[in-house]
């Protein structure tokens, strides 16, 4: 039996992860369990798939037949897991990890697994030994991401969708930056923001997140009278839905300062979406290549992740050149939408079903 434990019941996108690895484990006929967690937006209504049995954690301590406690948990809370050997999923999003998780990963678990050689390179920088950590990538539901093409611009705006937390390392201030550049009022187009919460209506405040939106909007000219059309959408999606919000793009933008793996982007691709991102980290292991791959400098990460790490760097993307491409997508529509169909190629196969029979080979 493999016995999950992690935030399952939320709209964080680890707890997407979670579900979806047990969606398809349990579609394979695999044994598994989950312990019921508590964690970052959480929420008891949240849907979790369909057959997968949840345990208490003391009831979990009782099990007797779990041989692969498998965890997606801070590296502080290793020590939770239950199961004859200990796995952990783990992602970060930077070149180093901090030296304290290395410490606890070494001692708590027999195995990593990460999404991304990206992290891996990462974790073995930072002295994680490389022969205790495996590379599993995330999957996209086919079931609900279909291949559709871009709605007619005809009737509405060329619209970039943008989904991200409200994050510096999500290159919120370039792509705001980029977009005034490239569009004034007098253009059809939209950036649509998907988000998931707005920092200023939160009472604790993190330096990694940006103030507000309607102040990170303001400050970047995006309320004055000539600015191109904006809108952030802040809601919770069920998976069922995710794949709805790429019906109603022309060309998804995540222009990250780094990635573990890059969930959305493989998601857009999937759904026929062209996506403009930085060419610097997990998403570079199925990205195709192209001018869609933003240049970018590398700095000093600061406060900007949500554990500091001296000597980490994030990369920036370039804002011209991000300005300059959205603007070709927008100028040049069929070429983008034959763009998104070449994409969707290069990452047809990869689905839950394929990564959930990836971990089983890494398992066992």
């Amino acid at each position: 039996m493999i016995l999950y434990q992690g935030l399952l019941r939320s709209s964080a996108s680890w707890a997407r992860v979670g579900r979806g690895y047990l969606k398809a484990l349990l579609g394979l006929g695999a044994s598994v369990g989950a312990v019921a967690s508590r964690g970052f937006r959480y929420d008891p209504e949240f849907a979790i798939p369909v057959g997968l049995r949840e345990y208490t954690p003391s009831e979990a301590r009782g099990l007797a037949d779990v041989d692969v406690g498998l965890g997606f948990l801070h590296p502080p809370y290793l020590d939770r897991l239950v199961g004859e050997r200990r796995v952990n999923l783990f992602v970060w999003e930077s070149d180093r990890v901090p030296e304290s998780w290395v410490e606890q990963l070494d001692r708590g678990v027999d195995l990593v697994l990460v999404p991304s050689q990206f992290v891996r390179a990462g974790l073995v920088r930072s002295g994680f030994p490389g022969k205790r950590v495996g590379i599993v990538p995330y999957g996209y539901d086919a079931e609900f991401l279909a291949e559709t093409e871009p709605p007619d611009c005809k009737e509405r705006p060329f619209t970039f969708l943008a989904v991200l937390a409200p994050h510096y390392r999500k290159g919120i201030e370039e792509l705001l930056s980029a977009y005034r550049e490239a569009f004034d009022r007098a253009d059809a187009v939209q950036l649509w923001i998907k988000t998931t919460y707005d920092p200023g209506d939160s009472r604790r405040r993190f330096p990694f997140e940006i103030p507000s939106w309607a102040e990170t909007l303001t400050k970047y000219g995006l309320r004055d009278p000539d600015a191109a059309l904006v809108t952030v959408e802040s809601c919770t999606l069920s998976d069922e839905a995710v794949g709805s919000i790429f019906s109603r793009a022309d060309v998804v933008v995540q222009p990250s300062w780094g990635e573990a793996f890059g969930l959305v982007i493989l998601e857009a691709l999937a759904a026929s979406r062209p996506v403009v991102t930085t060419d610097w980290g997990g998403q570079t292991d199925f990205l195709p290549d192209g001018a869609d791959r933003m240049a970018y400098r590398l700095e000093p990460a600061g406060d900007r992740l949500y554990e500091r790490v001296n000597g980490a760097l994030v990369a920036r993307p370039d804002v011209t050149a991000l300005a300059a491409r959205m603007r070709w997508h927008f100028e040049h529509p069929e070429d983008s939408a034959e763009v998104g169909r070449g994409g969707r190629d290069l990452v047809a196969g990869w689905t839950w079903e394929r990564a959930a029979r990836r971990l089983i080979e890494v398992l066992t």
